[in-house]
C-alpha cells in the first residue's frame, strides 16, 4: 500500500485517541446551542494552521522538523525541541492514565487501573521501538477495525436519538470566540506529528484534506451521539458523555449486550497508537537534538515510557489528571504556535535568501 496513505490511516488513528474522551465534554461546557459551529470554526483554525505548516515543510524537501531547528542552530533546537520532548511525554501519562480509568469502568473494573495503565504503557513503548513504518502499516488495520466499531455503535444508539435535544441550532451569541477553551482545544491534534515525515514522504494537500474531513465528522458525531439522546443540560453533567451514550442501549439479541464492549476495544485502539506515536516523537526528538553518539532512540522511547507510567501512577485522582493534561494540552498548543509560524517563516527566508543569490 502507498506510504502517502499509511501515514493518512496513522494521522487519522491518532486523532481519534486525542478527541475520544475530553473534546466532547469541552464542546459542551463552550456553548449550549449550535455546536457544529464551534466545532467548524475550531476545524477552520486546524486547517489554516496545517497548510501553514505543510507549506514551510515544503520549503525543506529531504529534511524533517528536527532537521529544520538543527539548521537554525543548535540552542534554538534545545529550547525549542526539548521541552517539547517533555510536553509529550506529560500528555502520554496523563492520557494513558484517563484512558486506563475509562478502560477499567467499561469492562476491567475489578483489575487495578497500574495494571492497565502498566500494559498500555508497554504496548505504546513497544510499538514505538518497532519504529514508525511498523506503526504505520499497523494503523491501517486498526483505522479499518477501530472506524468498523465507531459505525456499529453510531447505528445502534440512533434508535436513541431526539433531534430536538441539540437546539437550539444555532449559537446563543458569539461570546465563545472569546473563550480561551475553543483555542485550547487545538491542542486534541496530531498537527505536528506532520513536521517528522520528510515533505516529498508527507501527505499531499489533498491528502492533508481527507485528513481534516475526517477529524471534523469524528468531532461531530463523538459530541452529537450523546447530546442527541440526553440533551445539552443532561450531558454536561457526564465526565464521559461518549461512554454514557453508549451504554444507553442494551443489545440483548446480540453476543455481547453491553455495547460499552465495543466502545472500550474501539478506546483501545486508539489509545495505543496514539501514545506510541507521542512516544516515538519524544524519542526521535531528543536523539537527533542531542545526538549523543552511544544513545539510540529506543534508550529515549524506553526513558519516557517509565516517566509516562510515574505521571499516570501517582496522579492521585481525575479530577488532577484533567488538570495535569489540561495544562500539558494548553502547552501542546503553544508549541504547535511556535513551530508552525517558525517553520514557515523561516522557509519563506530561505527562499528570499536563495532568490536573492541567485540575482548576484
Amino acid at each position: 500500500m502507498n506510504q502517502r496513505i499509511q501515514l493518512v490511516t496513522l494521522v487519522c488513528v491518532m486523532t481519534g485517541g486525542f478527541v475520544y474522551l475530553l473534546y466532547p465534554r469541552i464542546i459542551n461546557s463552550i456553548t449550549v446551542g449550535g455546536h457544529w459551529v464551534v466545532i467548524l470554526y475550531e476545524g477552520l483554525l486546524q486547517m489554516i494552521f496545517m497548510l501553514l505548516y505543510k507549506k514551510g515543510l515544503d520549503y525543506f524537501p529531504k529534511k524533517d522538523v528536527i532537521d529544520i531547528f538543527r539548521q537554525m542552530g543548535k540552542w534554538a533546537a534545545y529550547i525549542v525541541l526539548v521541552p517539547f520532548a517533555f510536553v509529550l511525554t506529560v500528555i502520554a501519562g496523563c492520557g494513558l492514565r484517563a484512558h486506563s480509568e475509562e478502560i477499567r469502568a467499561v469492562f476491567l473494573n475489578r483489575t487495578p487501573f497500574w495494571a492497565i495503565l502498566a500494559l498500555f504503557v508497554f504496548l505504546a513503548a513497544l510499538a514505538a521501538i518497532k519504529g514508525l513504518e511498523t506503526m504505520m502499516r499497523a494503523s491501517v488495520v486498526v483505522f479499518i477495525i477501530v472506524n468498523s466499531l465507531v459505525l456499529f455503535i453510531t447505528f445502534t444508539v440512533i434508535t436513541n436519538f431526539d433531534v430536538y435535544n441539540s437546539s437550539p441550532v444555532l449559537p446563543t451569541s458569539p461570546n465563545f470566540l472569546l473563550n480561551t477553551k475553543i483555542y485550547y482545544l487545538s491542542g486534541f491534534s496530531p498537527l505536528l506529528f506532520l513536521g517528522f515525515v520528510p515533505s516529498e514522504n508527507n501527505m499531499k494537500y489533498g491528502q492533508l484534506f481527507m485528513v481534516w474531513a475526517y477529524a471534523t465528522l469524528f468531532i461531530l458525531v463523538t459530541v452529537y451521539l450523546p447530546l442527541f439522546i440526553f440533551g445539552q443540560e443532561t450531558v454536561v453533567t457526564f465526565r464521559y458523555p461518549v461512554e454514557a451514550a453508549v451504554n444507553s442501549v442494551d443489545l440483548r439479541w446480540f453476543i455481547f449486550s453491553r455495547q460499552t464492549m465495543f466502545f472500550g476495544i474501539s478506546l483501545i485502539g486508539f489509545t495505543i497508537f496514539l501514545n506510541a506515536v507521542m512516544l516515538w516523537m519524544a524519542g526521535q526528538l531528543m536523539q537527533k537534538t542531542i545526538n549523543w553518539q552511544r544513545t539510540k532512540s529506543c534508550y529515549w522511547i524506553i526513558a519516557f515510557a517509565l516517566m509516562a507510567f510515574l505521571i499516570g501512577l501517582y496522579v492521585p485522582n481525575r479530577d488532577m489528571v484533567e488538570e495535569l493534561l489540561a495544562m500539558s494540552t494548553g502547552a501542546h498548543v503553544l508549541f504547535i504556535v511556535i513551530i508552525t509560524f517558525t517553520v514557515f517563516i523561516y522557509g519563506i527566508l530561505g527562499k528570499l535568501r536563495m532568490a536573492r543569490h541567485e540575482k548576484k
